[in-house]
């Protein structure tokens, strides 16, 4: 398969819809002009687009949680509850793994199995087995912009579905679906899944029907933050060329408050380098965190330090978006209840910090840790251009085969996996092994001496077994390891 980072013509995106929309019968509900009359039809304060700008053009932190279940009336529900209890500013809907993998057979089955003992089966909203009319009477039951959400290799048809369903954006991408939930698709089939789902979202701007797209690039295990942002501004750079127009750059917080505050602000000034050497001037960008991946605290107290340790994080970055993860996380699939305690302590942190302007952006630590991303990232990324010859998803491509671009504990087998974080002696993320990536001796030497600080403080040589009591720090009390 030749990809390149072309924009596709309207013939072949037809032809490519019709093939699409038969992979399911809802498919057959999805007619594209009524739905982008439908969106244009729909309040601006449902479109996440717009309502996420404003986020930009306000100065404040909204919330948006992550959520989603079986059956119509459940979600309904659920979104319901969270609007009314939870304080958050957006709703989502998050796909089902079965769903997510195009076994929609099996979804159906599954639902409804759900739907006859009254018990959730399915791990999110199967959102093609509801088709656009189950989509509408769940959006048009709340007041609050609500997106779709799940990294797939392939959300095609789902896309098709949800956004005619009036669902006005969507998170996931091609390289997190590509490291994380892929075992062995190559990385080219998911970017051309991906150039169909942004060009369908361009067709929507096209039509004056904001959509919002939020990349995801690559989920963190310990990951110095250029190993996470340079895929983002990958996928940035593939949608954009597709014609999405408003993009939302997720910063995985990981626990140093330094480092976490650089790389978001960082990603959203590298972004707009790329976007701009490369003609997108006309792309919005705005930027959103997370508290991080992996296995979280089973005791509720600590985990709501955790929830308001992430929003100060995310406030201080001046995010526009802020997600987080719930009270009842590491126990089962997060109730409604749980979920809604959760954003109602980070909603109050904002309330608490939202009027103080603190200036932390300015510190020289910030500042010096932001120098060393970008010098990695670029470092990276034009490495990528380089090896594409200009064109990033033959780059893309190229680098993953040899490891320029790298992740570690990548599911998918087609990736070199040599490269490995481990936490300095602050708790920031930094390689412990830098793999093939194309860094400058000056930058892999920063590395190395914030390791033998750590080195110094724990009395010993940092090896593997410190990266596997880092990965586990924080569900066991604290930033770094407590014994």
């Amino acid at each position: 398969m030749n990809v390149t980072n072309k924009k596709w013509p309207d013939d072949y995106f037809f032809a490519e819809r019709k093939k699409v929309l038969a992979m399911w019968p809802t498919g057959k509900e999805v007619d594209l002009d009524e739905a982008v009359a439908y969106h244009k039809k729909m309040p601006k304060t449902r479109n996440a687009a717009l309502k996420d700008w404003e986020a930009k053009e306000k100065g404040v932190t909204y919330l948006w949680p992550s959520l989603g279940t079986d059956s119509l009336a459940a979600h309904k529900e659920l979104l319901l509850y969270m609007q009314e209890e939870g304080e958050v500013d957006f709703l989502t809907s998050y796909i089902d793994s079965l769903t997510r993998n195009c076994r929609f057979k099996e979804a159906e089955e599954e639902l409804n199995k759900g739907k006859k003992t009254g018990k959730a089966v399915l791990n999110g909203f199967p959102i093609v087995i509801h088709g656009v009319r189950g989509c509408r009477e769940v959006v048009d039951a709340v007041a609050l912009p609500v997106i779709f959400m799940g990294p797939t290799p392939d959300a095609r048809l789902t896309h098709e579905i949800a956004l005619a369903g009036g669902h006005t954006g969507y998170s996931g991408g091609p390289l997190i679906s590509f490291w994380n939930y892929t075992k062995d698709i190559p990385i080219e089939q998911i970017i051309h899944n991906y150039q169909y789902t942004h060009r369908l979202m361009g067709y929507y701007e096209e039509k004056e029907a904001a959509l919002l797209y939020c990349v995801s690039g690559a989920m963190p295990s310990i990951s110095p933050p250029s190993l996470m942002i340079a895929p983002e501004i990958i996928e940035v750079l593939i949608a954009a060329e597709q014609g999405v127009k408003h993009i939302r750059l997720n910063g995985w917080g990981q626990g140093n408050i330094v480092q976490d505050i650089a790389y978001i602000r960082t990603f959203e000034e590298l972004t707009r380098q790329y976007l701009d050497k490369f003609g997108y001037n006309d792309v919005r960008t705005t930027t959103y965190s997370v508290n991080p991946t992996g296995r979280f605290p089973t005791d509720p107290d600590r985990v709501f330090a955790l929830i308001a340790y992430f929003t100060l994080v995310g406030v201080l970055a001046r995010v526009q978006g802020l997600g987080s993860r719930t009270i009842d996380e590491a126990h089962h699939i997060p109730t409604k209840e749980g979920t809604a305690q959760s954003f109602r302590c980070a909603r109050m942190l904002i309330n608490m910090l939202g009027p103080q302007k603190l200036d932390i952006l300015d510190l020289q630590a910030v500042n010096t840790e932001s120098d060393f991303i970008k010098r990695e990232v670029k470092a990276i990324l034009d490495k990528v251009l380089e090896m594409g010859d200009g064109d990033v998803i033959t780059g893309t491509k190229r680098a993953v085969d040899v490891g320029i671009l790298d992740q570690p504990y990548a599911t998918s087998q087609l990736v070199q996996g040599r490269v490995m974080g481990v936490k300095d002696h602050e708790g920031a993320a930094r390689f412990f092994d830098f793999g093939n990536l194309p860094f400058e001796h000056d930058i892999k030497e920063f590395h190395r001496q914030k390791i033998c600080r750590r080195q110094e403080q724990i009395g010993k040589q940092v090896d593997y077994d410190t990266v596997i009591k880092d990965l586990t720090a924080i569900s066991e009390g604290g930033i770094l390891p407590l014994s």
